[in-house]
Order: C-alpha cells, then sequence, then structure tokens
C-alpha cells in the first residue's frame, strides 16, 4: 500500500468528526510505533482509535491484544487526557498532520500526529509546550522534546488557499515535469497528481517551464473541481482491485483507476483496514516469521515425500529385475557362494569382477552390485549370502515401508498446510507490504547516496564487479577504486535515484573515494586507503598483448587522481523518496540525511556481534546488517540517536 496522501488523511479526518464529545476511556501503547485510543461515544457505543506513527490513523471496532504493563508513553498520555472529551479533530494546513484536541477540566490538549516518514505522536498542552513525544526528534528547524515549544514541520502550499497566480508561479518555477511538480513542490503525493493530469487532459511529463497558459489554467481549473469534491464532504469510498486482489483504497473513484473494478465500502477508514495491517508490529513479525518457518518446513516434507516414493518405486523395480533375471542372478549368487567356501580364491574373485554384468564385488565388505538392463540400466546390491527370491523379498519390503514413510510425509504435509491457511488471512496484508516495498536498481550493489544527491554504486565480488562496470557505467561516470589488491569496482553515478542528471561535484568525488576505501581491505591493515577515480573512457576490459585479466578486473590506462581517505565510515536510516533505508557510506553523507545513526572506525569489536546488535536497533536482518558493514571488527566512534547494548543471556 502506498503512503497516505493529504488528500487521503482529509478523508479520514472528515469521518473522525464522529469522534467529537467521545470521551478517552484508556491510552495503550501497543507496540513501538503504535498507540491504541479506547474511546466511548456520548451514546455509550465503545471504538478504538488506532494511530501508527508516519503511517495512518483509523477508526476500528476491532478487538486488540494490550500490554499487562503500560509504557512510560502511555502512562503519561493517561495522567493527562483519559478522561478527557474530544473537542476537534482536525488536519493542519493541507498537511500530513492530524490534531486532535482534547478537553480535560479546565486543561487543553492538543495530540499532534504526524503521518509522514519519520513521523511522530506528540502530546502538546494549551501553552504549545511539549509534554511527551513517542519520539525524541532533533531536526534543523525544530526540537521535539519535552518542554520545548511544539513546532509544526514546513508547512506546503495549501491548494484550498491558492490562487491562479500562484499555482501559476508554482508550476513556472519549477524544473521538473507536470507530475512531479504537483506530487512534490505542492505536496498532492503521485497517485493523485497522475489523476489530476488525466482529468485536465494534459502529458503528466510535460515540463513545466515549456507550459503555455492554457495548459496551466486547465490543470488549474481541473484542480479546483477535484478539491470540491473535499469541501463538500462527498466522498464515496472505494476498493480498487486487479484480478480479485486489492490494488488500492481512495475515498472515491479515480480516473487513473478506470481499467480496474471498484467495490464501493462504507467509510474510507473500513477501506483503510483491508489494505493495512492493523496488529502490531511484534505480532505480525513474529506471524510472518512462524509463516516462513511453516513455508521451509512444508518445502522440506514435499522433498523428502517425493524421495520416498522415488525410492519405493526404485525399490519396487529391483525385486520385478531380479525376477526377470532370476536364472542368471541365481547362477551368479551360486558361484559366488561356492568361491567363498575355498581357501584360495583370489582368481576366482577377479574373474567374477570381470563379468560385463556384475558392477562392483568386494567378499570381504560383503558388497556385490550387478549392473540390469531393462530399458535403462539399473544398478542392483544383492546380499550374496541369500539367494535370488530372498533378495527380491527384501527389495519389495523396503518399498513397502517408504511407501509408508511417503503416507506419513503426506499426513504431515496435510496439517502442515492447514497451519498455514489459518496464518494466512492474518500475514497477507503485511507479506504483500513486504512484497511491495520499494526497491532501486543500485540496491544490487553496495551503495549509497552523496551529500550532493549523486549515487554511489560497488560490487560486493568478482561477478558483480563486472556487471556492474559492463552495464552501469556511462559516459559523465567516475570509476573509482582503493590502490589495493581485491578492492571493490565502484562507481560515481552523474545521477540521482530517479536517474535525473546531478553534476559531478568535488564533495560527491571526495565522498565516493571514502566510500571505496573503507569497503576494500584496507580497513583491516591500515588508518588510511591510498583510493583513485579516473573517467569511464579510462577504464577496459582488454588486456596487455600476453596478459590475462579474471572475472571482476579491468584495466586502467592514463593518470589516475589520487585521494587519501581515512577509514571511517558510518551508517544511518535515512528516507529516500520517502521510504525508509538503511544506508552505508561516508560519514558526511550519512549524517546529512539521517538522525539515527552510528559512525565507525576499525577497532576491537567483533563484526557479527555488532551487527546483530545493530540490526536490532534498524529493524533488518542481521544478514542484511552484514552487507552494509565494513570487511573488518569495528569501533563506535560516534552514535546518534541509539543505545547500543548486547542483550544479555
Amino acid at each position: 500500500m502506498r503512503e497516505l496522501s493529504s488528500f487521503d488523511i482529509n478523508a479520514v479526518v472528515a469521518e473522525l468528526q464522529e469522534l467529537i464529545g467521545s470521551f478517552i476511556d484508556k491510552v495503550y501503547q501497543i507496540d513501538k510505533e503504535d498507540l491504541l485510543v479506547k474511546l466511548r461515544k456520548p451514546q455509550g457505543d465503545k471504538v478504538f482509535l488506532l494511530i501508527r506513527s508516519g503511517s495512518f490513523i483509523v477508526s476500528t471496532t476491532k478487538s486488540f491484544s494490550t500490554p499487562k504493563k503500560p509504557s512510560m508513553f502511555a502512562m503519561i498520555l493517561r495522567k493527562h487526557i483519559e478522561n478527557g472529551r474530544i473537542k476537534s479533530v482536525e488536519q493542519h494546513e493541507f498537511d500530513r498532520i492530524v490534531v486532535i484536541t482534547v478537553v480535560k477540566g479546565k486543561d487543553v490538549f492538543r495530540l499532534i500526529i504526524e503521518l509522514f516518514s519519520n513521523g511522530n505522536i506528540v502530546l502538546v498542552d494549551g501553552e504549545g509546550k511539549i509534554v511527551m513525544p513517542l519520539k525524541h526528534q532533533v531536526w534543523a528547524h525544530r526540537t521535539v522534546k519535552p518542554k520545548e515549544n511544539y513546532v509544526f514541520p514546513p508547512a506546503q502550499p495549501n491548494p484550498f488557499n491558492l490562487s491562479y497566480k500562484d499555482f501559476a508561479s508554482l508550476i513556472k518555477k519549477s524544473g521538473r515535469d507536470l507530475v512531479r511538480t504537483l506530487a512534490r513542490d505542492m505536496g498532492f503525493g503521485g497517485l493523485y497528481a497522475e489523476e489530476i493530469c488525466a482529468r485536465a487532459g494534459v502529458e503528466k511529463n510535460m515540463v513545466t517551464r515549456e507550459m503555455d497558459d492554457e495548459n496551466v489554467k486547465r490543470v488549474f481549473e481541473t484542480l479546483q473541481g477535484f478539491l470540491k469534491v473535499f469541501k463538500e464532504k462527498r466522498f464515496e469510498p472505494v476498493v480498487v482491485k486487479k484480478d480479485d486482489e486489492i490494488l488500492d483504497v481512495t475515498p472515491f473513484p479515480l480516473k487513473v483507476y478506470e481499467d480496474y473494478g471498484f467495490e464501493p465500502v462504507k467509510g474510507f477508514s473500513k477501506a483503510l483496514e483491508q489494505v493495512f495491517s492493523l496488529q502490531p508490529r511484534k505480532e505480525r513479525k513474529r506471524k510472518v516469521e512462524k509463516r516462513e518457518t511453516l513455508e521451509r518446513q512444508l518445502r522440506k516434507q514435499k522433498t523428502m515425500m517425493k524421495g520416498f516414493i522415488e525410492k519405493a518405486e526404485e525399490k519396487k523395480r529391483e525385486g520385478d529385475l531380479l525376477y526377470r533375471n532370476y536364472q542368471k542372478v541365481d547362477e551368479l549368487l551360486r558361484e559366488v557362494q561356492s568361491i567363498l567356501k575355498k581357501k584360495d580364491k583370489e582368481k576366482d574373485v577377479e574373474r567374477i569382477k570381470g563379468y560385463d554384468f556384475v558392477e562392483e564385488f568386494e567378499p570381504t565388505e560383503n558388497l556385490l552390485k550387478l549392473r540390469i538392463k531393462d530399458g535403462s540400466e539399473h544398478v542392483i546390491q544383492l546380499d550374496f549370502r541369500k539367494g535370488v527370491a530372498e533378495n527380491a523379498q527384501a527389495a519389495y519390503e523396503s518399498s513397502k515401508k517408504l511407501r509408508e514413510k511417503a503416507e506419513g510425509a503426506k499426513r504431515a504435509i496435510q496439517e502442515t498446510v492447514e497451519k498455514l491457511k489459518g496464518l494466512e488471512v492474518e500475514t497477507h496484508e503485511v507479506v504483500e507490504e513486504k512484497k511491495k516495498e520499494k526497491r532501486w536498481w543500485f540496491e544490487r550493489f553496495r551503495w549509497c547516496v552523496t551529500s550532493d544527491g549523486n549515487v554511489v554504486v560497488g560490487g560486493r565480488d568478482a561477478k558483480s564487479n563486472e556487471i556492474l562496470v559492463k552495464k552501469h557505467m556511462k559516459e559523465g561516470d567516475r570509476y573509482v577504486h582503493a590502490d589495493i589488491h581485491g578492492a571493490p569496482s565502484c562507481i560515481l553515478k552523474n545521477v540521482d535515484v530517479n536517474g535525473k542528471k546531478v553534476d559531478v561535484s568535488e564533495k560527491s568525488i571526495e565522498e565516493a573515494c571514502e566510500f571505496a576505501g573503507v569497503y576494500s581491505k584496507a580497513w583491516k591493515q591500515f588508518g588510511e586507503a591510498s583510493v583513485y577515480w579516473v573517467f569511464p573512457s579510462q577504464v577496459s576490459k582488454t588486456p596487455q598483448s600476453g596478459e590475462y585479466l579474471p572475472k571482476g578486473a579491468f584495466v586502467v590506462r592514463g593518470k589516475r587522481n589520487y585521494m587519501r581517505c581515512k577509514m571511517e565510515m558510518a551508517v544511518g536510516v535515512v528516507s529516500i523518496e520517502n521510504v525508509e533505508k538503511v544506508m552505508a557510506g561516508p560519514v558526511s553523507a550519512v549524517k546529512k540525511r539521517s538522525n539515527r545513526f552510528v559512525v565507525l572506525q576499525p577497532g576491537d569489536l567483533e563484526k557479527n556481534r555488532f551487527a546483530k546488535m545493530l540490526a536490532k536497533k534498524f529493524n533488518v536482518d542481521v544478514e542484511e546488517m552484514l552487507k552494509l558493514l565494513p570487511p573488518g571488527d569495528v569501533k563506535v566512534v560516534e552514535n546518534r540517536g541509539l543505545s547500543l547494548q548486547e542483550k544479555k543471556t
């Protein structure tokens, strides 16, 4: 599911007006980012308000598991707003922020819910002072901590107050195409930006600076008609379906989805319930892990059953072949048994080994294997102390036991399938969410984004070095490499994450060199690394005559531009196009984009141990974290927004 836009939140807030006058019965923090508010309506009905920081807010009648011991945040909220009455529910400006005003006696509080990436839930008193935030945050323009004045994030243009003159000015000033101007500069979000373009009949990829007045006016007039639905609250929520799968939910049918099916639903919150998992993250994660375990178990059981059936058929075939070749096998077994009674039998043993249908014969190891043809060739191991019938019967008995095991495996498979069906509904949404998480091409490699916005990519091994240089190095890029054997090939791209051109600056070159240095063997050997950069035209796969280049290696010709780079890097959570990612790379690049990071240097903290600590803090797999860390042990020299402690056992 896409992120909620300001338009979606406008529709949600319209529905939440029915909560005005309700009393707050109880507040629970049911997960790290999830707040559950139990409400009592004036008529006595009970309803829950579920808030997921940075994601969504819905009213629901679903029941939830609540913790026995309240968190500090929940205790503070209970102290100040429990038994308070909801006076208003508003959208701040045209932003992804909901403000719930609560009156308790003579006191007035605001619960401010930020629904953008890295958002927060903040309780503010009547004087505008922060009582308690869900998360402490420090930004360039505001600080979200107790006793600080609450400051709203910088406001986006409010389309409801936008004159044609202001709209046209914003359009003309933008250097982007029309759809991105509406989506980013005006805060409409991608979906609704495309909808307005579609309704206006204007090409969405048109560069705004090249738009004539007629097209600008057409888009503005279309926007006014679109906004009228929101002003008049004429919502008709629908679930958008493609091949019976939920594609999206919207406050009313959209033109961009006219080729798909619409399923009307009573209430936008009800629609959101169908696409957002309302379960707490820990619970969702536990169930997804359980599902993955059952799926692994099912694959193993199916492989075992298939193996049992194949072996059972093979054993039955062996018994049949022995009876079909009864005389030939019987004569051989009698001859073998006669030879074994002799004292001097070496020559006879060698003679038996020479028979064309004897695969292997080692009397001292009780081993006799025959090669019998029946369309195809089969190798059968016999007990040479027994007759043909006894060997055939043993094969049939083995086949019977294997089929019984296959039946047992089949029953186990059915049980596992039933368990998976029980989890299917509960985990469907989070599994889909995981599948749809946006990924960029460069995430196949080591990567980072420089302070100026250039993408830097580096190989993980010889194969990815080869792919990186051959497929992704273009004119205008820079090839970067540490001057040490076995270092990765790195490319400083002259584009951003969306492929838009970004000039290569001295700062970006410096950061790309730092990136290449820390992922080389220099991390474990030196305090600094010598790193060079060259132009793509200087890099070749053609060696000198008589020389050989192994996979992943390249020849660099001409002048090399060297830099000395300190062995220091950072790992932190960053927002890339409103998608949260863990990025590792130059300290300056990570610091510019993150308020939760660690700065590392070579040290004596074992890499695997540290990966486990950091993976837990960033909520990613340990294997994924190991790929981000440098090739050696570390020490933490700076830490912001993280409490790093090993879990004691």
